[in-house]
């Protein structure tokens, strides 16, 4: 239960944070979630949720183009698949908030 409060308290300070702060504000807002929630499983708390929060910001910000702007970022990115960019977007946000998490969780513990 602990793990599934510290994915919802992630994602929710993530995304205030990105409202306000550059991308790499997710890391931050891992790493504090982290150092106050810590559970054995921080990386992969860190990795879900804003794995989950990025794949779900990329897929709004699509469905709201007037033009299939993911299938443009695919073609430039030579991915040439929406879902494949989708996946490649989430888990490099997931990677970024997931190290974030173990950085706040090993700070707690010196």
């Amino acid at each position: 239960m602990r793990f599934l409060i510290q994915i919802a308290f992630i994602i929710v300070t993530a995304w205030i944070a990105e409202m306000f702060l550059p991308w790499w504000s997710i890391a931050i807002a891992a790493a504090l979630v982290g150092f106050l929630y810590k559970t054995k499983a921080n990386f992969l708390a860190g990795f879900i949720a804003i794995a989950m929060l990025w794949l779900i910001k990329a897929l709004l910000i699509d469905m709201n183009a007037a033009v299939p702007l993911a299938d443009k970022v695919a073609k430039i990115l030579l991915v040439n698949s929406k879902p494949l960019l989708l996946v490649i977007t989430a888990a490099l946000g997931g990677l970024v908030g997931g190290f974030g998490a173990l950085t706040g969780s090993v700070l707690r513990a010196k």
